[in-house]
């Protein structure tokens, strides 16, 4: 490994490509293809570097029971899941009856991923809402096309299509014989619908946010790493973080945390990559003790499907990467 200009590491780089997929007939194949790109999303936001209060290969950020080679256990655990969490897609399986597939599988992966960890929750949001893209992405090949990052992301939220009226809106008014889980107690007392409201609305935070950050920096000349780490700041700022609502109380993240967020995005210029304009939110974060583990999520959402979707010109299916998320060259050619 050698240092990198802009910190962290870098790993020599090569280029692996990904079929067109328009030339891809089998179900089996694209199912592989599509839990490779998924595989590749997870791994890369683990080695974006510095992430703000998370787990990176610099440091644990605010935890205490994990490091960067814990989430790599659990993507390796993780890894063998994702394409067969396209396959409803792939199958035609309807917006109505894929989400009870996805959640068996989702299962599955949650025990997995705990075997790999020693029972520590690296990957469970991920888990829920990487697999809603994947399904969209299968159901939308299996049609031909993949359209845009707006249509994507309103199929990927189709099969979770009113689920805070059933699963949240009841507790209003009947509580259930067991302890209210954080997300069910933060709806309950703000509102607030986290990862449940982001998904049944299109995930309007990858689509709007986190998605057109990346590809701006991307443009201008930022490497990978610090396109992404633009991308994580846009998603911090805009999505409901039910980790940090939970962590640092509803006051913090509607005011200290989104403020210093807010300072974040207008220091950090991607292009020059100087993560000195992060240190002031790594240090709010730290001594809160809050991790933005749902903006990481999404984040790795994100950069799912850029790839799939990138470039929108030429050929859509095409994307050659060179190197990973910490080489300074990278991002998709026709």
């Amino acid at each position: 490994m050698n240092a990198s200009p802009h910190g962290g590491m870098t790993a020599p780089q090569n280029r692996t490509m990904t079929p067109d997929l328009r030339s891809v007939k089998t179900g089996k194949t694209l199912e592989t293809l599509l839990g490779a790109l998924a595989s590749e999303a997870t791994a890369a936001e683990i080695l974006v570097s510095p992430k703000p209060g998370l787990v990176d290969p610099r440091d644990s950020g605010c935890h205490k029971d994990m490091d960067w080679t814990t989430f790599l256990l659990s993507a390796a655990a993780l890894a063998p899941h994702w394409g067969p969490q396209a396959r409803p897609g792939l199958e035609g399986v309807p917006p109505s009856s894929a989400f009870p597939l996805l959640r068996e599988r989702g299962r599955l992966m949650e025990r997995d991923m705990f075997a790999a960890t020693g029972g520590v929750n690296t990957h469970k949001g991920l888990i829920f809402a990487l697999s809603l893209w994947l399904y969209a992405a299968g159901h939308t090949i299996r049609r031909g096309q993949l359209g845009t990052p707006e249509t994507l992301g309103a199929l990927a939220g189709s099969p979770v299509a009113g689920c805070v009226e059933r699963e949240l809106h009841p507790l209003r008014e009947t509580l259930p014989p067991r302890p209210l889980t954080h997300g069910e107690r933060l709806f309950l007392e703000h509102g607030v619908t986290g990862i449940r409201g982001e998904a049944e609305r299109g995930f309007p935070g990858v689509v709007h946010r986190g998605l057109p950050a990346l590809r701006e920096a991307r443009s201008a000349g930022a490497s990978r790493n610090d396109a992404a780490l633009a991308a994580l700041l846009a998603l911090m700022s805009s999505c409901e973080d039910s980790n940090v609502i939970h962590r640092g109380g509803y006051p913090f993240w509607v005011g200290p945390y989104l403020q210093e967020v807010a300072r974040a995005r207008e220091a950090f210029d991607p292009p020059r990559g100087n993560h000195e304009a992060l240190l002031p939110l790594d240090r709010l974060l730290r001594a809160h003790r809050v991790s933005p583990g749902g903006a990481a999520d999404l984040l790795a959402c994100t950069l799912f499907v850029d790839p799939l979707l990138s470039p929108l010109a030429a050929n859509p299916f095409r994307c050659i990467f060179k190197g990973n998320i910490l080489t300074e060259k990278g991002g998709c050619s026709p």
